[in-house]
């Protein structure tokens, strides 16, 4: 099983620089080993940990994860994000097993773009306020990804 997550905002039809965003988030949270793919329509970003392995190196036991930052950010997932003028500005497309490391990447993310939201594709799209509250439990709570954001609001 695969489960997928975006971040989702609004384009404003201005130049970016997605990928640098991402890149920036990730240098301060100290993954400093990362391979950079450009392609046409965006960017791979893989990162892992730091440890002694070599980046591709079969033995090291640091999962290696991947974003997709695009760059011509085309694609539009939900109706309710198209109704929101909410598009892809990246992708996770394998988040099984790493989702901690996800939920703070995107909450710092949401700490500096803090209109942007993050779907699930089992369709849970979390905003900021939901993943404050997941981040700020006294332990993050790893299956977060599979549960609806309404879970993690007191009322």
């Amino acid at each position: 099983m695969i489960c997928e997550g975006r971040i989702l905002e609004k384009f404003e039809r201005k130049s970016i620089t997605v990928d640098c965003r991402m890149l920036k988030i990730l240098d301060a949270m100290n993954y400093h080993r990362i391979v950079t793919i450009d392609k046409s329509d965006g960017s791979l970003i893989l990162f892992k940990e730091d440890n002694e392995y070599d980046f591709f190196d079969e033995k090291d036991p640091a999962p290696i994860i991947q974003i997709y930052a695009y760059l011509g950010i085309k694609e539009v997932f939900t109706r309710k994000s198209r109704k929101n003028e909410l598009v892809t500005f990246f992708r996770f497309p394998d988040m099984i097993g790493k989702e901690l490391i996800i939920l703070e990447i995107v909450h710092r993310y949401m700490e500096e773009y803090p209109n942007t939201a993050f779907y699930v594709d089992n369709g849970y799209t979390f905003r900021k306020h939901h993943i404050d509250a997941i981040y700020k439990m006294p332990e993050p709570d790893a299956e977060w990804i599979y549960k609806s954001p309404d879970t993690y609001i007191k009322g």
